[in-house]
């Protein structure tokens, strides 16, 4: 007979985990509301998964340590919790066999919308059901449908036009020769230290005559050397007159304003 397994859990936590997050991690695992919550986390060991076999009981294990609560896995005889065959009468679910049917399948809507008088049978048989629809596909096997993969579309290319050379032929035509290497044969390395002549010019180089320029002694003045000074240019004045004493030389627009007058200052007196 295949050995039965019961699945609690006491409010123990896995090391280093917080408690507000694991009662918020388990809150959303198993859809539970506050007062569900508190029950859990009452420190006493509340039933999760009732009479399940050993698969069942791993899967609520790892589901429970992913959100860092540590469950507590008990043999069904040695906790005297074998299952017993139920009523056939209808009876209500525990809130943690809801609990544990909402962690078995929770995404199906049948779980999410199934109210509080479903029968511990039918929750029972219903995670049983769920879990068997899950599994690890065999290594190598296909996970897409045939109808989900990608479609391979071949491409028909005419190739009738091309021809493969033979192995080693060249894909361009030759490069011309390069040119010929210049004649150095008239060309020789000077010594070390050598200066290198100039080219030849065909011009003929300057020899000014100097005999007539002769240094001036130290001191001399050389103020009788300096060009005279310019005359003053002619200029035709012939058009130009003076104007009339006090004519006005401005145009109006350029004229000084008259100045404001002086203000009456006679009835003003300083005293002593």
């Amino acid at each position: 007979m295949e050995k039965r397994y019961n699945v609690y859990f006491a409010g123990q936590l896995l090391p280093g985990q917080d408690s507000a997050a694991v009662r918020e991690k388990l809150a959303s695992l198993f859809k539970a509301d506050q007062a569900t919550l508190d029950k859990l986390f009452s420190g006493k060991a509340q039933l999760i998964k009732r009479d399940c076999d050993q698969a069942t009981a791993a899967k609520y294990k790892q589901a429970m340590e992913k959100a860092g609560a540590q469950p507590l896995i008990k043999a069904a005889a040695e906790n005297n919790t074998a299952a017993k065959p139920e009523p056939a009468a209808a009876k209500p679910m525990s809130a943690a066999e809801r609990i544990a049917a909402l962690a078995a399948a929770p995404d199906k809507q049948s779980y999410r919308s199934a109210p509080e008088t479903e029968t511990a049978n039918s929750g029972a048989a219903a995670a049983q059901d769920d879990a068997e629809d899950f599994g690890l596909a065999a290594a190598g096997a296909d996970v897409l449908r045939p109808e989900e993969r990608p479609q391979i579309v071949t491409a028909e290319i005419d190739t009738s036009g091309l021809t493969v050379d033979e192995a080693a032929q060249r894909l361009s035509q030759e490069p011309p020769p390069p040119p010929a290497a210049p004649d150095t044969s008239h060309l020789v390395m000077g010594e070390v230290g050598d200066s290198i002549p100039n080219l030849a010019s065909d011009e003929t180089p300057l020899s000014p005559n100097t005999d007539a320029i002769e240094l001036a002694p130290a001191g001399t003045d050389f103020a009788d050397c300096a060009p005279p000074d310019p005359e003053p240019p002619e200029l035709d004045l012939s058009a130009i007159d003076l104007a009339p004493a006090g004519t006005d030389v401005l145009d109006e627009q350029y004229r000084r304003r008259a100045q404001a007058k002086a203000p009456d200052t006679d009835h003003l007196s300083l005293e002593e």
